[in-house]
């Protein structure tokens, strides 16, 4: 997970923090989440609840309570950027673990009409009517519509595709769509975002847009998902 940018422009603010857990993330950011009473400081998100977010750590931090002196201090403090409006850019994972390729939904009955996407595939199992589906090949590629209804073996949409759905074009989809998305589930390091949860399920996340890419792209493992925190606790808005 990165800050990809802010709403209203300028450079991020960054505050240094004590921390209540090891963030150990590597080149990639972690959210933190204000601690309790009880906790000694800043924590880290977990995979279904961003409440009172702080912001995003971008370095590593090793907690300790045991005493110590100059580099064996047990204040141990992590960089987080801690504004309001960032927008974090998260990689989108078929399931919880980390670099999990998306899968391919590939069109097993036409549709002249372009609005249903038609496959063997089960899209009530993990219900995703109100995310979102992507064109990875074929006529539509690189084309981008809200699942509006569902069923065992097709998605539907609302705008239609430019071209009817052909046997063996390929799609891949989301349970996410823009200005409409209030949760996300990270995955299990809490630095991507996990594709595999039924929509309306997670943390309190916004979903600014998606990025999408097809085939030439490499998709799979290179879509991305742009959000802001739905809970920060600098915006006390109610």
């Amino acid at each position: 997970m990165e800050g990809a940018y802010r709403l209203s422009g300028g450079a991020p603010q960054l505050r240094r923090y004590q921390v209540n857990a090891t963030v150990s993330n590597g080149t990639l950011g972690v959210p933190m989440l204000i601690g309790t009473t009880t906790n000694a400081g800043i924590i880290l998100a977990t995979t279904t609840s961003a409440a009172d977010c702080v912001g995003l750590a971008i370095d590593n931090a090793t907690y300790t309570t045991t005493q110590g002196t100059g580099a064996d201090s047990a204040e141990r403090l992590v960089t987080v950027i801690i504004n309001p409006d960032l927008v974090f850019k998260a990689r989108i994972n078929q399931g919880a673990t980390e670099g999990t390729q998306l899968t391919l939904y590939d069109v097993t009955t036409a549709n002249s009409g372009g609005t249903v996407i038609n496959t063997a595939d089960d899209w009530n199992g993990t219900t995703f009517a109100g995310g979102a589906v992507f064109g990875y090949d074929g006529a539509n590629v690189s084309q981008l519509r809200k699942i509006v209804s569902t069923d065992t073996t097709s998605a539907t949409v609302a705008v239609p595709f430019d071209y009817g759905t052909v046997v063996g074009d390929n799609f891949i989809r989301s349970p996410y769509w823009e200005a409409s998305t209030t949760a996300v589930q990270l995955t299990t390091n809490f630095y991507e975002v996990d594709n595999s949860i039924v929509v309306g399920t997670g943390g309190a996340w916004l979903v600014d847009h998606q990025e999408f890419r097809d085939i030439a792209g490499a998709g799979r493992r290179n879509s991305f998902v742009y959000m802001l925190a739905g809970d920060h606790f600098l915006n006390r808005l109610s």
